[in-house]
């Protein structure tokens, strides 16, 4: 088990390599813009600690994809392989755990714990080999079709989150759920295609990218339009809450996909995540990154569409 955990660091440093950065220094900012951000970000949000809870559940979920799981299943037996995940998923959630306990959110850290082991009997993988999750969307654009179907179990998630919000009469429960949903549409697009899928389109490289943004936006819609109209029916005095927040987060949408295409042919880099995060915790960087990763996607999107 420690070469596995080795050859994953080894993976980690290397993807950081080439991004550019010092391994080292990537390490030690990274560790410190977490936990500085965590401060700023508990201080002006009150529903910061349940997002603290959803992220590491969310990242040890993406952790259970189908070829990952068939690797795993490969090289060790069931008990070193439930083992090392339940290893990767607390790891995953340490730097969460910490931040909770100093803002002395005991119950939230305590479900934490609960849920991480509990997140091993989840197969994620099974699904692929027994029946494929329809989608209410086409085969195109693939993001929100292979998304949906990964994160479908988060999508109930959030309308029920939604639900109870309402019946709780708790507004911040509501508007935690709709920032949740566009984390989750946001992360559809760490997925990367083909160099030759974009080549196929006859768009020029500014055309194709804004018709790229507009169809996420109306796919994110048709998927969240319940319960956006769910909020609004029995929150209607904070309809100018609600708008703004669902204009903020079509706006990230539309700079992820800059940030995404900025980096193409290859995936989202170390740099790319490190920008997406900041802006995440303090959302007015946003406007100066938007200019940047809109004019450097633009230029990758010209090697191929010409």
């Amino acid at each position: 088990m420690k070469i596995y955990f080795r050859i994953q660091l080894n993976i980690i440093n290397r993807y950081i390599k080439e991004s550019g950065l010092n391994i080292v220094l990537a390490w030690v900012l990274s560790t410190i813009a977490f936990f500085v951000l965590s401060i700023f970000f508990f201080s002006n949000y009150e529903y910061a600690e349940y997002i603290y809870l959803v992220i590491p559940v969310f990242l040890s979920l993406r952790l259970k994809e189908y070829k990952r799981e068939e690797f795993l299943k490969i090289c060790y037996d069931n008990r070193k392989r439930y083992l090392i995940r339940g290893l990767e998923n607390l790891i995953i959630s340490i730097p969460f755990l910490i931040v909770l306990l100093i803002h002395q959110a005991y119950l939230i850290s305590a479900l934490l714990l609960l849920i991480i082991p509990l997140l091993n009997l989840y197969k994620n993988g099974g699904l692929k080999s027994h029946f494929t999750i329809l989608t209410p969307f086409q085969s195109k654009p693939f993001e929100f079709t292979v998304g949906f179907r990964k994160s479908v179990f988060l999508i109930i998630l959030i309308y029920a989150l939604s639900i109870i919000s309402i019946s709780v009469d708790n507004l911040n429960l509501g508007l935690f759920a709709l920032i949740l949903s566009f984390l989750n549409s946001i992360s559809y697009y760490s997925y990367m295609e083909d160099e030759f899928y974009v080549w196929s389109h006859k768009e020029k490289p500014n055309e194709y990218l804004w018709k790229k943004v507009l169809i996420g936006i109306l796919l994110n819609s048709l998927l969240y339009l319940p319960l956006m109209a769910m909020l609004l029916f029995f929150f209607p005095e904070n309809m100018l809450h609600l708008l703004i927040l669902y204009s903020v987060g079509c706006f990230f949408m539309m700079a992820v996909v800059f940030m995404k295409y900025a980096a193409f042919p290859h995936k989202i880099g170390f740099k790319e995540s490190i920008v997406l995060s900041i802006s995440l915790y303090f959302p007015p960087i946003i406007l100066l990154t938007f200019p940047y990763f809109y004019y450097q996607s633009i230029k990758s999107l010209k090697k191929v569409l010409k």
